[in-house]
């Protein structure tokens, strides 16, 4: 008992000599100071970093400071002395620096006079003048932290913010910065970057990575890939951050539009918008809207681009969005209207000049169409095919404006684009055509037709084509399908009436024409063929021995050749259908001057075959030899040759028509020759100029992220105060009373007893 009580005494002394004793707390108090604030410069440069600086306002960030507050002002009660003004004031801007106040932190430090042994102070003040872009004073300051890393990669930051990219390369190109975790390189990638040296960036930024592989060294590589038309690799650099970071998915999304890949980019968009995060809602509205669009959904596009003109300001990708959805819907006058809104609030974006380009086409101003697309011609891309049907449009427009070498020439990148674009085949037919090119014009337009089966001015055409070629039995299902089609089109009745005539169908032929001269009495082409096939009904008459109903309709055929020629006098090959029936009358000399008016080889041919009626052997071998010379390889001018040269079985000849399928001339010229020979009838029939409803997809207007910022690097150090010299404390002597123990059974007695231990 009396050992506990001794032991109690002298706990309670030397809890007393300690209270009385100079602490040493201070130095703790700072230490704790500086842990906080390293705590908190990743936080603060993260900021930076990220370009994200929602990141200082975020809760745990704002506790540190307070904590750091908190500290400070401990430390600085029990610490500071008079002479740690110049600390206090450094230490006051760093915190004032990590709470956002950056202006006031470098007033702060302005006010003071370094001495060159306070580089720690100097270096923090250039740290201020960097954060409150005062560059010059900035630099200063780094230069007296020679030889550190930081204050190198800093000088390089400030250099490049105020835009001394030269001076920032000779900078980079003289110094190094190791351990700066990729930001060196990643600066001077910027540098390249802003000189335009892509390919030296992509270097530079790829090898920060390597060092440290950060959310902002991928985006900006990534953006740079896109600028450069590698949205592949874009793709994989913003798929790699996609997975922890908003802003790479945004852009995740958008590169694979880029790429055309709609459905899988809605996807990413729709995962996004799933979240809590709002920051980036807006961007995936409208990616939303621009991947329904690509999948060729009107509706839903609109619906999106309605979501995101709620969140967003009326941005040139946007209204050219909703514009883009009108133009589908062939609205000209609306898209028009918002291109032209577009386009005089910033003049140089280019796809709102291609979209108006397309709204003037629709309108068919396909002058100003073409002016817009001069403008906007930078941005018609000949590798992406989604760009196929603007080269058609303005192949179109030039074409409908006689500038035919341009419109060719625009055609056939289409076609290298989408190999399947009928509309840009079957516009090059057009051009063929023009050009008399006939061949290459049946080439085009029966490609054109493997993809589009429903028009029937293709069909009619292609059937024209057959007939300049003496295709008749082809082009027989031609016609046929072309008047299936559209029954209305005269150019496809006409061919039809021809190809029955061919088939020798002569009553369903008449009875065609009698229609289509009744219907178009105007057109010079119907009268002509009308002709012919009244004609040939007259030979029919005529083998039958049935005189007045042949020359019934010979009068009618030299009729309908006169109604033709006096509407169309320039048409001068209908003197050769003409000749034809003044041969039948036996009226040689008027048949004679109507085939001289078109000295063409049918013409020959059909002079060497009158003078064979009339016995003029020699004559009539000379106009055939004639008519070979232009076109040995015709084969009715063969086949004259040979029964000229033979001279016999006339009669056996008149009276038989080859039925083979493969026979090298028409079956009706034999079967219905009145001599022996075939006689060449010219038919007239006309080439539509072709137009379509254009699929106006437009190319969706790529989304370019501009974050092009340095990042530097923010070391903020506090620097402690002098340390206290200790007084010396006096020594107070204590007095202590003794105190007695009374113990039980000893009266008067004082002291204490120890008991005796056996």
């Amino acid at each position: 008992m009396v050992q506990k009580i001794r032991l109690l005494v002298l706990t309670g002394m030397l809890l007393m000599l300690k209270a009385l004793s100079p602490q040493p707390l201070s130095a703790q108090d700072f230490s704790e100071c500086q842990r906080i604030v390293k705590e908190l410069l990743p936080t603060f440069n993260k900021s930076f970093e990220d370009n994200n600086p929602a990141l200082l306002r975020d809760e745990k960030y704002q506790r540190g400071i307070r904590n750091l507050q908190a500290a400070y002002a401990l430390y600085h009660k029990q610490a500071f002395q008079s002479s740690d003004s110049a600390q206090r004031m450094n230490n006051e801007a760093v915190i004032l620096a990590l709470s956002g106040n950056y202006q006031k932190a470098l007033h702060i430090m302005e006010a003071l006079d370094f001495g060159e042994s306070d580089q720690q102070m100097h270096y923090n003040r250039g740290l201020f003048a960097l954060l409150s872009g005062k560059f010059d004073a900035a630099r200063n300051d780094f230069g007296q932290s020679p030889g550190s890393s930081e204050a190198k990669l800093n000088t390089l930051v400030a250099l490049a913010r105020q835009k001394k990219f030269q001076e920032a390369e000779q900078f980079a190109s003289d110094n190094s910065a190791k351990s700066t975790g990729g930001k060196w390189n990643f600066n001077i990638g910027m540098v390249h970057k802003y000189g335009g040296r892509m390919e030296e960036a992509v270097a530079e930024i790829t090898t920060a990575i390597r060092q440290k592989d950060e959310m902002a060294y991928r985006l900006q590589r990534g953006d740079i890939l896109m600028r450069t038309g590698n949205e592949k690799r874009a793709v994989k650099d913003f798929e790699k951050v996609a997975r922890t970071h908003p802003k790479a998915q945004i852009r995740y999304a958008n590169a694979l539009l880029s790429l055309n890949q709609f459905g899988m980019a809605k996807a990413v968009f729709e995962k996004y918008l799933e979240t809590d995060d709002r920051t980036f809602r807006g961007d995936a509205y409208l990616g939303m809207a621009h991947s329904s669009y690509g999948l060729q959904q009107t509706g839903e596009a609109q619906r999106y681009y309605k979501l995101a003109s709620t969140l967003k300001r009326e941005t040139p990708a946007l209204q050219s969005g909703i514009a883009n959805t009108h133009l589908s819907k062939h609205e000209y006058q609306t898209a028009f209207n918002l291109f032209d809104r577009v386009i005089k609030k910033d003049s140089t974006y280019l796809p709102a000049y291609l979209g108006r380009a397309v709204a003037y086409y629709g309108q068919k101003k396909y002058d100003l169409a073409l002016r817009d697309f001069k403008k906007g011609e930078k941005a018609l891309n000949e590798d992406n095919k989604f760009f196929a049907d603007l080269f058609v449009t303005k192949a179109f427009s030039e074409y409908y404006l006689k500038q035919t070498s341009q419109a060719q020439e625009d055609f056939q990148k289409a076609i290298k684009l989408d190999p399947a674009r009928y509309e840009a085949l079957a516009g090059l037919s057009g051009i063929m055509i023009d050009s008399k090119r006939y061949s290459e014009a049946g080439q085009y337009l029966a490609r054109a037709l493997q993809y589009e089966q429903g028009y029937d001015l293709m069909w009619s055409n292609y059937g024209n084509l057959l007939l300049h070629f003496d295709m008749y039995k082809k082009g027989y299902q031609v016609f046929k399908k072309a008047v299936s089609l559209n029954p209305s089109n005269v150019n496809a009745q006409n061919g039809w009436g021809i190809a029955l005539l061919e088939n020798d169908q002569l009553d369903k032929s008449m009875a065609v024409f009698d229609s289509l001269v009744r219907e178009k009495p105007e057109l010079p082409f119907l009268h002509n063929n009308h002709g012919i096939v009244q004609a040939y009904i007259g030979n029919r008459h005529d083998q039958k021995h049935q005189v007045n109903e042949a020359n019934t309709r010979y009068d009618g055929a030299f009729e309908d050749f006169k109604l033709a020629m006096d509407a169309a006098p320039g048409r001068k090959f209908y003197n050769v259908n003409q000749g034809n029936v003044y041969r039948y009358m036996e009226r040689y000399d008027d048949a004679k001057l109507s085939y001289q008016s078109y000295q063409d080889k049918s013409a020959l041919n059909n002079t060497a075959v009158m003078y064979a009626g009339q016995e003029r052997l020699k004559d009539a071998k000379y106009y055939l030899g004639v008519a070979l010379q232009i076109d040995s390889l015709h084969r009715v001018f063969q086949y004259n040759m040979s029964v000229l040269v033979k001279g016999k079985q006339k009669e056996m000849m008149r009276l038989v028509a080859s039925s083979d399928e493969n026979s090298p001339f028409s079956d009706i010229g034999i079967k219905y020759s009145r001599d022996g020979f075939v006689t060449i009838y010219l038919y007239d029939y006309e080439y539509d100029v072709l137009t379509f409803p254009g699929r106006h997809y437009m190319p969706l207007p790529v989304a370019e992220y501009k974050e092009d910022y340095f990042i530097p690097e923010y070391d903020f150090k506090l620097v402690p105060y002098e340390k206290k010299k200790v007084p010396a404390v006096k020594k107070k002597r204590v007095r202590y009373h003794s105190q007695k123990v009374r113990m039980p059974g000893s009266r008067g007695r004082s002291g204490t007893k120890c008991p005796i231990l056996f």
